[in-house]
C-alpha cells in the first residue's frame, strides 16, 4: 500500500445531496449511494462521500451519504445542505473502505503531534469505488479540524474589542500546519496568561474561553431537548442517569445544577500511584495533560473555562435560552476533580435525584 503523506488543506463550501442515517456497518453504504444516483441523476458534481458524525450515537455509526450536487434535491429520505468551509487534514487511503481504520488512526497519530485539534466530524470521499474490485479503491480520507485559537480570536473581540483580540493572539503567525503540539501548547499557556492579565474578572474569562469548547454532538441535544419538550424537566436528568458514556449525573438543587466530569481513565483513575496520575487519568483534555505534573501549574486554570462552554452549549441546547457558569473547580486550580454549577433561567422546586434515590 503506498505510504501517501498528510496534508493540511482548507476545504471549501459544496453543496450535497445526502441520507442521514444511522449503521452499524460499513456494507450498510453502498445502497445508500445507489438511492442517491437514482434521486440525484444528472444533477452529481462529484464524488461519493460518508460524512462521519463523531459521538453522535452509542452504538454504530450515524452518517451521511451524500453526493456535490449542481442544484438542491429533496425527496422523503434525501436532503440538500451546503458543507462548509472547514480546515481538514487528509491523506489517501488505498484499498476498501473496510481496511480505512488504519490510514484513520495514522492521521490521528499524525494530529496528536501536531498544533491541531479535532472536530467530532471525518469525511471520507471514494474517487474510486469499484464494487466489483474492491482492492482498487482510493478513498481521500478527511479529518475536520477544530479552530482552537480562531474561537478564542472570536471570543475576545467580541467580549473585550479589537485590541484586546490583538493582545491576546500576538505571536499566533508563528503557529503553522507544521508547528508541534509542544509548541502549540506553549502558545495557549502564553494567550491565557495575557488574557488573565487584561482582566479579572472570572465571568469576561468565561465568557471568551468558553467559545472555544469543542461541540456537543447536535444529535444528543435535540434528543435531549425532545424529552424536556414532551415532559417536565427532571426527565432530561433521568435519561442522562442512563448513559454513563456521555452524560455525567448531574445533581439538581433548586434551579442549580451542580455537574462533576467523568474520570476520562475510571480504572486508572481508581489505581493511580501518586496525585500526578491520578490527575492524568481524570483529565480529558490533551492540552492540559502536560501541565499536570506539578500543581500549581505554569498553565493559568482560566483555560478550563474552554471546558464549561461543553456544558454550556449542551443546556442551553436543550433549553433554548441563557444559561450562567459558576464555581468552576478544575485539575489546575488544584481540585482532585472538575465540577462546576450551571444555574438555569428556570424556577424549579426539590432536588435530583431525591435523597432517597442516593442512598
Amino acid at each position: 500500500m503506498p505510504d501517501h503523506p498528510i496534508v493540511y488543506t482548507k476545504l471549501e463550501p459544496v453543496l450535497v445531496a445526502a441520507i442521514k442515517t444511522q449503521i452499524a456497518a460499513r456494507s450498510e453504504i453502498p445502497p445508500l449511494f445507489e438511492q442517491l444516483r437514482a434521486a440525484c441523476g444528472e444533477a452529481i458534481a462529484g464524488d461519493a462521500m460518508v460524512i462521519f458524525h463523531g459521538g453522535a450515537v452509542k452504538d454504530g455509526f450515524l452518517v451521511e451519504a451524500a453526493y456535490p450536487v449542481k442544484r438542491p434535491v429533496e425527496t422523503d429520505s434525501i436532503h440538500t445542505r451546503a458543507l462548509e468551509a472547514a480546515p481538514a487534514l487528509t491523506t489517501l487511503h488505498h484499498g476498501p473502505p473496510q481496511a480505512i481504520r488504519e490510514t484513520v488512526l495514522k492521521v490521528y497519530d499524525y494530529l496528536g503531534s501536531h498544533a491541531w485539534t479535532t472536530s467530532l466530524f471525518r469525511r471520507e470521499i471514494y474517487q474510486t469505488l469499484d464494487v466489483s474490485q474492491p482492492g482498487n479503491d482510493v478513498t481521500e480520507v478527511q479529518v475536520i479540524l477544530h479552530e482552537w485559537d480562531r474561537l478564542l480570536a472570536e471570543g475576545a473581540e467580541k467580549v473585550l474589542g479589537a485590541e484586546a483580540r490583538q493582545n491576546l493572539m500576538q505571536g499566533i503567525e508563528s503557529i503553522t500546519p507544521e508547528s508541534s503540539f509542544d509548541d502549540y501548547t506553549a502558545w495557549i499557556e502564553g494567550a491565557i496568561a495575557r488574557l488573565d492579565a487584561l482582566t479579572s474578572d472570572e465571568q469576561v474569562k468565561c465568557q471568551i474561553v468558553s467559545r472555544c469548547a469543542h461541540v456537543f454532538p447536535q444529535e444528543r441535544i435535540e434528543h435531549l431537548r425532545g424529552i424536556y419538550q414532551r415532559g417536565e424537566f427532571d426527565d432530561i436528568l433521568r435519561e442522562m442517569y442512563m448513559d454513563d458514556f456521555w452524560y455525567e449525573k448531574p445533581v439538581r438543587r433548586g434551579n442549580a445544577l451542580t455537574m462533576r466530569k467523568n474520570p476520562y481513565d475510571p480504572e486508572g483513575y481508581e489505581k493511580a500511584a501518586t496525585p500526578a496520575e491520578r490527575r492524568k487519568a481524570y483529565c480529558h483534555c490533551s492540552f492540559v495533560h502536560l501541565y499536570l505534573d506539578d500543581i500549581p501549574s505554569k498553565l493559568s486554570p482560566t483555560f478550563c473555562f474552554c471546558g464549561a462552554g461543553w456544558y454550556t452549549r449542551l443546556w442551553e441546547g436543550i433549553l433554548g435560552q441563557p444559561v450562567r457558569i459558576e464555581r468552576v473547580e478544575t485539575l489546575l486550580r488544584g481540585h482532585d476533580q472538575c465540577t462546576l454549577t450551571i444555574t438555569l433561567p428556570l424556577e424549579l422546586a426539590g432536588e435530583y435525584p431525591p435523597d432517597k434515590e442516593k442512598a
